[in-house]
């Protein structure tokens, strides 16, 4: 879950709480907002140096043991049984800085959940220096299976085919089989880079068919396509705004889902892309190396973890085109992020006399979005190329468009200056396509000829009246329409509009969002049922029974009166804390208490150290005290 999704349903006076326990605890600023702050990764570390001991072992059972961050109450019992007072203090501490969120289940069943930025930022407090897993490579190493070209190009061919064919979606939520293999040779994503995913939605998909859905699955999570009237439709709005985002935004975005998505859910996997993410682009790195470091940090990474590694994320992100791989004579495998996948889009295309397009990967996909109104686009390896034809040119002048407008696109885009005989071609298309021309209008109806005859003689009114059908009807233009609605309601009037595609286009909305949401392909998360819990916990009683103890069992070490011992044996035991002791000797040793009875006419207890166990008799205890964290004394 990610840190917006948790903070959208706490309250103002929850976050302002938050907010005012780091000032309490860190001097913060209380003015900031509470997200900036939890999404900064020096607040992470700040909160790292700044922790107990106790407050660093929930860390670390969040970051290294919990899947995708989060914990079942019962299941966070399990892993604090050992420590359960004093974790459980450690949790409520991070849950009042908002380290952690409670998230409970509609039959009150709770959960506690780590943000994915936090999460991230902490597993770098855990990790190794980076760079121990940087190298430099002599010469380019070869691999087994080629990189796509980048799955933001492989996107805008199946984007423009959508666009231009009614296709068909089956009663399974799956594109009818006859458009399948036209759209899979859109894609150089291949079924090789998807062989090592383990997915449920495998189990119903052939290998023929994953590449395709694994592409559309991606543009729908996005929201540029979605199902309509059982045809796959576009969102014209949201695939603007895609196509205008820079490319280290638009990459983010797809990253971010694919992780969501296709990401094994053990927690070394989320370190492992936290180590990948602090590589610089373009720099080679070990991935035997980078295991080391997941291991040295204390997260349980399996052998066979490399190959898994390989199969079931670096293929994925080869064939998106985010990664490059090479493997060395002794099988080690190096990876390195491709700096094309978020490198700015600021080459131009070539343009022949033919009227043939070479399109580089790094035009703007604004400009090829915009080229294809009037070009057929094509694939050719890393590269795309478009064609202008009479038919594509004719059909785009006859919808409204200029001539103009394709002669300023090709040139604007065209790294030299553009061959003559492209605007003679234009214009020659144009003059056949001006002959029959149709075009979007709105008609006015009025009630009685009074109301035309009213506005004819009202300056404001005429430039909208050139398109007169009746006395009482005429036409308005689609730029005209908003205009003349607006002048209506100026002068008093209350039009009756027809049209109701406000409306319409909520609902399109509505139902649009929804599917984004779920997409093709659907992962379960651990977290799912649960919802975020909007609630500033206390300390509760936990911290006021500790604090409670006598100050002289947990300031110094002493001897005690039989019973008086018993009794501190009984309530160290009682609230699981460590006890240090001194029994023969001036060495001292600590452990926690447990089994305190009579055996055979002495009082025993067993004291849990480092070593192990020990069974002792109270009367061979010398000096003792409860061990009690001073930071519990601070809550108070």
């Amino acid at each position: 879950m990610h840190l917006q999704d948790s903070l959208e349903y706490l309250s103002e006076t929850t976050q302002q709480a938050i907010l005012q326990e780091h000032a309490r605890r860190f001097g913060l600023d209380t003015q900031e907002p509470l997200f900036d702050r939890l999404a900064d990764p020096a607040f992470a570390q700040h909160v790292w140096e700044h922790s107990s001991e106790w407050e660093r072992s929930v860390i670390r059972q969040f970051v290294q043991f919990a899947p995708r961050g989060f914990f079942t109450r019962r299941d966070w019992e399990k892993v604090s049984i050992k420590e359960q007072r004093l974790m459980s203090v450690g949790l409520t501490r991070l849950r009042r800085l908002g380290i952690v969120i409670t998230v409970r289940k509609m039959w009150s069943e709770i959960g506690y959940m780590m943000p994915h930025e936090i999460r991230e930022h902490l597993t770098g407090c855990l990790l190794p220096e980076p760079d121990a897993a940087y190298v430099t490579l002599s010469k380019t190493l070869p691999y087994y299976i080629p990189a796509g070209r980048g799955i933001h190009l492989d996107l805008i061919g199946l984007l423009i085919f959508i666009r231009d064919h009614e296709i068909p979606v089956t009663q399974k939520g799956t594109v009818h089989r006859r458009y399948q293999q036209k759209m899979a040779e859109l894609l150089t994503i291949e079924d090789v880079h998807l062989q090592g995913l383990q997915l449920p939605a495998w189990e119903t998909e052939p290998p023929a068919g994953r590449e395709l859905l694994i592409a559309l699955d991606l543009a729908w999570k996005l929201g540029l396509v979605w199902e309509r009237d059982r045809l796959l439709a576009l969102d014209e709005e949201r695939i603007g705004r895609w196509l205008s985002q820079s490319p280290s935004s638009r990459f983010s975005d797809m990253y971010r889902i694919v992780c969501e998505q296709y990401l094994p859910q053990e927690p070394w996997w989320d370190a492992m892309v936290c180590v990948m993410d602090q590589a610089p682009a373009d720099q080679w790195c070990s991935l035997e190396a980078q295991l080391s470091m997941l291991r040295e940090a204390g997260f349980d990474v399996p052998v066979e973890a490399g190959k898994k590694v390989a199969e079931q994320w670096l293929h994925l992100l080869g064939g998106l085109g985010w990664v490059q791989l090479g493997i060395d004579e002794k099988e080690q495998i190096y990876w390195r992020w491709n700096v094309m996948a978020r490198a700015e889009e600021q080459e131009g295309w070539y343009v022949d006399p033919s009227g043939e397009v070479t399109i580089p990967p790094l035009v703007p996909l604004q400009a090829i979005w915009k080229l294809s109104d009037f070009c057929t686009i094509q694939s050719d390896g890393t590269l795309l190329r478009a064609e202008l034809q009479d038919k594509s040119v004719q059909a785009y002048l006859t919808a409204g468009g200029d001539e103009t407008q394709i002669i300023g696109l090709l040139q604007a885009h065209c790294i030299h200056p553009l061959p003559d005989a492209i605007g003679e071609l234009v214009s020659h298309w144009a003059k056949t396509a001006r002959q029959i021309q149709i075009e979007p209008v709105y008609r006015v109806r009025t009630a009685h000829p009074g109301f035309l005859a009213e506005w004819k003689e009202m300056a404001d009114f005429q430039p909208f009246l050139k398109q007169l059908l009746s006395p009482t009807e005429f036409l308005l233009t689609a730029e005209e329409h908003g205009r003349w609605v607006d002048l209506l309601r100026h002068y008093g009037y209350e039009p009756h509009l027809l049209d109701t595609a406000d409306e319409v286009k909520k609902n399109h909305y509505d139902r649009q969002d929804e599917q984004t949401r779920v997409g093709l392909i659907q992962v379960s998360q651990p977290w799912e049922g649960y919802a975020v819990e909007n609630t500033f916990p206390d300390l509760g009683d936990e911290v006021a029974r500790i604090t409670a103890l006598p100050k002289v069992w947990t300031q110094h070490m002493q001897s005690y009166h039989p019973q008086s011992l018993r009794d501190l044996f009984k309530r160290a035991t009682e609230l699981q804390l460590d006890v240090e002791l001194q029994s023969d000797g001036p060495s001292t040793w600590s452990g926690k208490p447990s089994d305190l009875c009579v055996e055979m006419g002495y009082w025993m207890v067993t004291i849990a150290g480092r070593n192990g166990k020990k069974r002792m008799r109270l009367d061979d205890i010398g000096r003792v005290r409860i061990l009690v964290p001073d930071f519990l004394y601070e809550e108070k």
